[in-house]
């Protein structure tokens, strides 16, 4: 992760990122590498995301808890930043 301190949401909310658990941490510096490394967009987006879902039936509240999660937060951003990259001068 750039920091692991804080991190810049493109909303302009700052996010204390060494308080993410460890495993968090790792995930958000996987994505990272991933775009460092021009990784398809669609591979970049499912790395993101399936790890915070996949195999997870979710209430509405469970929902709600994931997407409000500073770990969330950073995968989503990431994605953005890189969508953006990759395709606003299209």
């Amino acid at each position: 992760m750039r920091s692991m301190e804080k991190y810049e949401l493109l909303s302009g909310e700052m996010i204390d990122a060494s308080r993410l658990p460890e495993e968090a941490q790792k995930h958000v510096s996987h994505i990272e590498s991933l775009v460092r490394e021009s990784e398809d967009y669609f591979e970049v987006y499912r790395q993101a995301f399936v790890p915070l879902k996949e195999g997870k039936s979710f209430t509405a509240e469970e929902l709600r808890k994931l997407h409000q999660s500073d770990h969330y937060k950073i995968a989503l951003d990431l994605v953005e930043r890189y969508r953006k990259q990759l395709f606003n001068n299209l």
